[in-house]
């Protein structure tokens, strides 16, 4: 395998380690565990030093939970030791999954010819709508979306795609999921395979982390109402950067099509 496979998983989460480790090798990919931060742990210093609470009430709808900030770090630590350890690239995949036999095509491809200088995620709830930038093994394309899906369940990424989220995640503001469908700010395109070859494993449906947001919304007062302005503010304000981001997306496609054509 060209690609190292990560698994993100708490060290203590015997259960969904083993539900990993079970889904990879029925397919026979090789893998291996890292470590997730374990964001209830962290000291107030560390939290302040990476997450900016200030702009988090300015351009997000609701506070992030500690778990949602050891997660950001967790996949932070991972693009860090891509580049230290001089990697090409790596599929990094959260222990919530469900895979199919295709993954490992799909990650042969991938590392084989891969669109360099982008994010490509392995998963999306729906359809994917957008411009075709490749086809993947005959049956798969590789889609530039409309929109970014949400979840970070998997993706793969080149060294420079790497390195270029190194440069500008910290501090962050908004969860992993949230910051890469902003993909601007990081002048990372984001491709999609589309249909996946992962899903949400049976784990996945009573995430932690999906509880632990109601909570810090909690914490901070944020109650139905002001969640719901918030929220209907950030969309706004979404929508209008992606429409300002059009033309950015239109050249990235375009040099990715080139590339992709030449690996051809």
């Amino acid at each position: 395998m060209a690609w190292p496979v990560f698994v993100i998983s708490l060290k203590r989460a015997t259960q969904r380690r083993a539900a990993s480790k079970r889904a990879l090798e029925a397919i026979g990919l090789p893998f291996t565990f890292f470590d997730a931060v374990e964001g209830a742990k962290l000291r107030d210093s560390d939290v302040a030093s990476v997450y900016d609470a200030d702009l988090n009430a300015r351009k997000y709808k609701r506070p992030l939970s500690r778990p949602e900030i050891g997660c950001y770090l967790s996949h932070y630590e991972l693009w860090r030791r891509i580049v230290e350890d001089n990697l090409e690239g790596a599929v990094i995949l959260e222990d919530d999954f469900d895979a199919d036999g295709a993954l490992v095509r799909v990650v042969e491809d991938l590392g084989s010819a891969p669109p360099t200088g982008a994010l490509v995620k392995l998963f999306s709830r729906k359809p994917v709508l957008g411009a075709t930038i490749a086809h993947l093994n005959g049956e798969r394309r590789l889609v530039a979306p409309n929109r970014v899906p949400g979840l970070t369940l998997g993706y793969a990424l080149d060294r420079t795609a790497a390195e270029m989220l190194l440069v500008n995640a910290l501090p962050f503001s908004r969860p992993l999921d949230m910051d890469i469908k902003h993909w601007w700010e990081f002048g990372l395109p984001v491709l999609v395979v589309d249909p996946p070859p992962l899903r949400i494993g049976e784990l996945g449906l009573c995430s932690h982390i999906s509880a632990s947001r109601i909570e810090a919304a909690s914490q901070a007062n944020c109650g139905g109402m002001r969640r719901f302005m918030a929220n209907i503010r950030y969309q706004l304000d979404y929508n209008m950067q992606l429409f300002h981001a059009r033309a950015d997306s239109r050249r990235a496609i375009r040099r990715l099509q080139e590339q992709m054509t030449s690996h051809g």
